[in-house]
Order: structure tokens, then sequence, then C-alpha cells
């Protein structure tokens, strides 16, 4: 299925969601730090020794490079995602969904907070977090217009892998929203034990690789990356000769252990942070400040990896039944 692309500041169009109109007061004044789907998850799993290095690496790093010289960031308050957690007094609303290929015309009994807000940009990503009831619910292009409306939304059990199995995600790639995503949590600790995810603009046409279960990839040239692919940071890259402060010496880090996925298409690279809107405070004060994107330069981009790449899997996108989407 088409989504908007993911976008950085150096190719940025504004294309803003509607706002909520609603009293936002209610917000918590912390983000609450979650673990989703730890015990199923393979972002979880380090890379092990006995990983290969698939031969066509260096090609496809080299369009990592290309795309780095446009931005390497961590979108951190635009083009990312919200994340807010439901409780019993949560009103149960129906989302209508909007976009012309949508096969669902509504996701039914939906528990949003009232303070709820997606991202302020185009993509409009929002998840809710309903763990009494099990289920993530994940929303591309969400608006509050005298109801809730997204162009596509999707839910999935909190006990499950966190990959929708056939895609129709509210991604590119068919996983969870908060799969890879960087916390201010892991960042204080120094430690994010579980990959990442990243977007950029040459992924490959002609279907995801697994885990990914759906794609919107287009490139069609050799150096091109399926979304799936899962790339790492050179671990014999000694990273005490970078000069790196805090927060990038965690990421390459994890980088280095565990990797990142492809995970959608925009320009430039893109990590993601969780969107700092989830709550009333800053959660990155004193991490980075008050910044919407995070220059990720310092990381030398030719020393990735592309880990060996299953095949690709070109198939119809379709929706999965589960205990948590509702339909109508």
């Amino acid at each position: 299925m088409k989504k908007v692309r993911y976008l950085i500041p150096t190719a940025l169009i504004v294309i803003s969601a509607c706002k909520k109109k609603q009293d936002l007061s209610g917000k918590p004044d912390d983000l609450t730090y979650f673990e989703a789907f730890k015990d199923n998850s393979l972002f979880y799993d380090s890379i092990t020794a006995s990983a290969t290095v698939d031969p066509n690496s260096s090609a496809m790093v080299g369009s990592l490079v290309d795309q780095a010289n446009q931005g390497f960031v961590i979108s951190v308050k635009e083009w990312t995602t919200t994340v807010f957690f439901a409780d019993a007094s949560s009103p149960k609303q129906d989302v209508k969904l909007t976009a012309s290929w949508a096969p669902k015309k509504k996701l039914l009994n939906v528990p949003i907070p009232d303070y709820a807000e997606p991202d302020p940009e185009g993509d409009g990503h929002m998840v809710i977090i309903d763990e009494a009831g099990g289920c993530a619910y994940d929303f591309w292009q969400m608006k509050y217009s005298g109801g809730w409306k997204a162009s596509w939304g999707n839910a999935v059990p909190l006990d499950g892998d966190g990959i929708f199995p056939q895609g129709m995600s509210a991604r590119g790639s068919g996983f969870e929203l908060l799969q890879g995503m960087i916390w201010p949590q892991e960042l204080e600790a120094g430690e994010i034990n579980h990959a990442l995810i990243f977007s950029y603009d040459h992924t490959k046409a002609g279907g995801p690789v697994s885990p990914a279960t759906e794609s919107d990839a287009t490139g069609t040239d050799a150096w091109c990356i399926p979304e799936g692919a899962l790339v790492r940071l050179n671990p014999t890259l000694d990273l005490s000769t970078l000069g790196l402060n805090g927060y990038e010496m965690t990421i390459a880090k994890c980088l280095q252990k565990y990797g990142m996925y492809c995970a959608d298409d925009g320009g430039g690279i893109s990590l993601y942070a969780i969107n700092p809107l989830s709550c009333k405070n800053n959660p990155y004060a004193g991490i980075w400040g008050d910044e919407t994107y995070i220059d990720m330069n310092s990381l030398p981009v030719d020393q990735f990896q592309v880990m060996t790449l299953p095949a690709q899997n070109e198939t119809e996108a379709t929706v999965v039944s589960n205990s948590c989407a509702d339909y109508k």
C-alpha cells in the first residue's frame, strides 16, 4: 500500500495533520517506558557471532553513504510516533478509516485517552497501548475532526511478536510502530537492548525480506536495500576512537550488537525516537535538549554492514484477524 514517505530536514515538505481540539491537560507528566513485545519479538535478539555479511553488502552500504550525505538523523518531534496508555477511564471509540484502498472502514472500540494526539507531520503516527486488554493500536495519518479518523489503523496483541503477519500495518514494512524506537530512558541508562529501525530513500522494490511482511519500496538499482534487511555497525570498529558523546555511544553500541532493520522509505537516513508530545515534560531535556532532529553523522556510515539477505517475497498485503483488531 502506498504511504507518505518519511522526510527529514534536507527535503522537508510540511503536511500538517489536524490538531486535536480537545483538552490535552490530562496528559501524564512523564513518559512511561514500555518494552513492547519483549517476550516474543526478534528485535531483542542480538546478532550472533555466526551471522554472515551479504556478498553485496559493500554496494548496498554505498547507498547508505549516499543518503547520509542528505542527512543522518534521529527524528524526535516530527515524522515519528506518539504513544499513549489507555486505562479504565479511556473512552472506547470507533476510528473511521479513510484511505481509498482501505479494506475496512472502521476500527472499533479503541480505548483512546482524551489527551491523545498524533505526531504533527503528514504521517500522523500514533500508538495506543491497552495493557489491561493486551493490545497495541497503530494509526497512520490519525487526526481528530469531530471524531477520530485515520487513513489506516490496525492492532496486534501485546503477547505476540509485534509484526503484522501479512502486512496492512501503519508502517511500510509490517512492523508494529513501537518496534525499534529509541526511548529516553534507554539513553539515560546508557543501554538499548533491542534492534532499531531506519528509513532511507533507496529501498528496493520487489517485496520485503523476512522479518518484514510488506513493502512500500520503489528502488530498482543494484545498491538498493529491501525493507526487512538487517544492517549493523561493524562490530570490530573501536568506538572509543570516534569521539562520540553519551547518547551517540549508546546508539553505536546498540547498532553493533543488535543492528537496525530497514522499516520504511524516506529521504536521507532516519532513526526514530518516541515523540515527546506523548507527555507534558520533555523527556529528552537532559539528553539533547529541546531538539526536533538529532544529527548522527558522527557515526561512520561506511562502516555499516548488511547482513545476509533472505529472498524477497512480493505478496499482497491482507488484514489478518486477531483478538485486538475489531473492524467494520
